[in-house]
């Protein structure tokens, strides 16, 4: 089933986006945060590395929500 496009949906999808986006970087920042917090050289690893995943997405994001600000801009008003 497809849902015809209206601006209201696709500022919800942005609005989405961008709170997907802030809540984990800070969730990044929460790992990073615990990795310095403990003295377990193995616990400190896996924390990185979950703070470095995140990283990851949060640059696909990045890139999706801009994507999706230029693809909002180029649209015709309705």
């Amino acid at each position: 089933m497809s849902f015809p496009y209206t601006p209201n949906l696709q500022d919800e999808k942005l609005e989405s986006l961008q709170t997907q986006h802030e809540y984990l970087n800070l969730l990044r920042l929460r790992h990073l945060q615990w990795m310095n917090s403990t003295i377990d050289g193995d616990i400190q690893s896996v924390h990185r590395e979950i703070a470095e995943l995140i990283e990851k997405m949060i640059d696909q994001y990045t890139h999706l929500l801009k994507a999706q600000h230029q693809q909002k801009d180029a649209s015709p008003p309705p």
